[in-house]
């Protein structure tokens, strides 16, 4: 973890030394270019946030819907199991009955 966290730390380093030395340039060039530098700077830096904000909205909408969904399937699954068993029973008793039907009362004994 410590090899990740160095490359990224010394990227921030980078980007922080050459946000600094175009700063240093521009007060050089011309003093106004600077303040408009870190104007324009921090106006990307707050479409960047509010971007990623929309996304983590947008991500833990998509969990509320995906938990309610996995809910709704769980409740469908036990309505059909319980559906299920109660067909079943209903084909066992229809079964017996049927067989009781066919033997008769009175079969197997002559008269």
């Amino acid at each position: 973890m410590g090899q990740i966290q160095a490359p990224a730390s010394e990227a921030n380093d980078d980007a922080s030394d050459l946000i600094h030395n175009a700063e240093s340039e521009l007060r050089k060039l011309a003093p106004d270019s600077a303040g408009n530098l870190s104007s324009l700077i921090q106006r990307v830096s707050q479409a960047s946030v509010s971007e990623v904000e929309m996304l983590i909205a947008e991500l833990q909408a998509l969990r509320d819907y995906l938990l309610n969904e996995g809910q709704r399937i769980q409740r469908e699954i036990t309505d059909y199991v319980r559906l299920n068993q109660a067909a079943m029973e209903l084909t066992k008793i229809i079964t017996e009955s049927l067989a009781k039907w066919k033997a008769g009362p009175n079969r197997g004994s002559r008269h």
